[in-house]
């Protein structure tokens, strides 16, 4: 298989070798590959390759799952990691070997190219909301309001709101609604990167309230009011009060928020006091 990447590579004149594995693979039969295309890895594993860098093949590892709607979603995923990395381009045409079927090595290929089917993704805009953020926190955060904006929970549409850094002052731009969920349970369980932690979010964003999390991802309290001052915010017509808590909370702090309309699922992120990255999730219909 990494022959015929190699193969097909040459052929098509690929831009890079994208390579979505775990295990299976050995530093030598990939040198040879990246001798014929630049070879970009994408790994949950955080033994997996490490150290390769230093053969010229570059690599990503990343903490937070993938949940898989379609088999691909693996290479869009780390396409877009590769994206968000400064490695990837859009208009390059990629190479991508990915294992979907098997644990180890890698069992499918496909070509792509990168001017199709990202429109709606924008690596810069990412980068440009997260700041000094850490960009993987960032990202999980959007990952899962997209998720939500999309899936709802159990067939019912819902709309929350995630406040991200500069934790003390949104504190206290903030006031529990009711009990606080995540009391009482270890920073892992309650960490937004956590993939294990997906279904309790989902759980919790169905009630009222905004998610505060801090700079590590580390939700520190959920079922959150904001009290941050409204005055003098200019939104577009139409945002209810949980784009305009999102607005005013981000305004009077350091903080970036992102809120799932309800509605319509559309993810829109803030940051002083303005919308700076619009998504749509592309709700689905349950029946």
């Amino acid at each position: 298989m990494l022959k015929m990447g190699g193969d097909l590579a040459r052929q098509i004149k690929a831009d890079m070798i994208l390579l979505v594995a775990e295990s299976g693979l050995s530093r030598t039969a990939l040198k040879k590959l990246n001798d014929i295309c630049q070879v970009l890895v994408v790994t949950r594993n955080s033994r997996f390759l490490q150290g390769v860098e230093e053969l010229g093949i570059r690599r990503l590892q990343f903490d937070f799952d993938v949940d898989d709607v379609s088999n691909f979603e693996r290479v869009r995923q780390g396409i877009i990691l590769g994206m968000e990395g400064g490695y990837i381009q859009k208009g390059n045409r990629l190479v991508c070997l990915v294992n979907l079927l098997q644990r180890r090595g890698i069992d499918t290929m496909v070509a792509v190219d990168t001017s199709q089917g990202f429109d709606g993704f924008d690596p810069e805009s990412v980068a440009a909301l997260s700041g000094d953020l850490p960009i993987e926190v960032v990202k999980a955060v959007l990952d899962i309001a997209v998720h939500i904006g999309q899936e709802g929970r159990e067939g019912d549409s819902v709309g929350t709101l995630f406040v991200l850094g500069d934790s003390d002052k949104v504190l206290e731009n903030s006031r529990v609604m009711t009990y606080d969920p995540f009391r009482g349970y270890s920073e892992r369980e309650k960490n937004i990167c956590n993939p294990d932690n997906k279904e309790g979010v989902k759980e919790v964003a169905q009630m009222d309230g905004a998610f505060i999390i801090q700079e590590d991802g580390v939700i520190l309290s959920g079922c959150r009011y904001i009290t941050a001052d409204v005055r003098g915010l200019t939104l577009p017509k139409g945002l209810g009060a949980r784009h305009v808590a999102a607005a005013a909370v981000t305004k009077h702090s350091k903080a970036i928020a992102v809120a799932v309309s309800e509605s319509t699922g559309a993810v829109r992120a803030f940051k002083r006091g303005a919308i700076v990255l619009r998504r749509d999730s592309h709700r689905r219909r349950v029946r």
